[in-house]
């Protein structure tokens, strides 16, 4: 796996650092403590951009502003350490261009 990837946060979970809609290039690092925004490959949700919640002794990482679930499964707002794929390495600026069409 490459040690960048670019992924786009969705949702306010990472406010006021990252807000909804921005793309962020990550890089790769195992090194993570509470507070630290990451991306994430959960295992039933897919890639996602969420802030750290708590580090737990068995090697799991609680992730803020998972949704609730029905279930009330505690493991689905938490995942392995080795999902964890890095943090941010910069915010990608949007150019918006201006075609003249525009009213």
């Amino acid at each position: 796996m490459l040690p960048i990837r670019i992924a786009r946060v969705r949702g306010r979970s990472t406010e006021p650092k990252l807000g909804d809609g921005t793309f962020v290039l990550f890089r790769r690092s195992k090194r993570v403590k509470r507070g630290d925004v990451v991306l994430v490959k959960h295992p039933e949700l897919g890639w996602m951009v969420k802030r750290v919640g708590a580090l737990a002794k068995n090697g799991r990482v609680a992730l803020n502003g998972m949704p609730k679930f029905e279930d009330g499964s505690a493991r689905r707002s938490s995942v392995d350490r080795s999902e964890v794929f890095g943090k941010p390495l910069m915010r990608i600026p949007l150019v918006r261009w201006r075609t003249g069409l525009e009213r």
